[in-house]
């Protein structure tokens, strides 16, 4: 009995411990997918701000279709 016992013990430690290495990676890749996400944020920020400095009608005229796409979507 007390065998398995053990043997219940020992698996299910092992199972923590493949869980919690699992959880950390986890964490690991969303932490750098959330960096990445934020980096590709500012960049398409100082695109958008150059972009209306130098060309602002066609920013306007750009921002005006991407509207109407997501509507058009939104729609479907």
């Amino acid at each position: 009995m007390a065998t398995t016992e053990q043997d219940v013990s020992s698996t299910v430690r092992s199972a923590t411990s493949v869980a919690k290495r699992n959880i950390d990676q986890t964490a690991d890749y969303a932490v750098s997918a959330f960096d990445d996400v934020q980096s590709v944020g500012a960049e398409l920020r100082r695109a958008i701000n150059k972009s209306m400095k130098k060309e602002p009608y066609t920013t306007l005229a750009m921002a005006a279709a991407a509207g109407f796409v997501l509507g058009a979507l939104w729609r479907a």
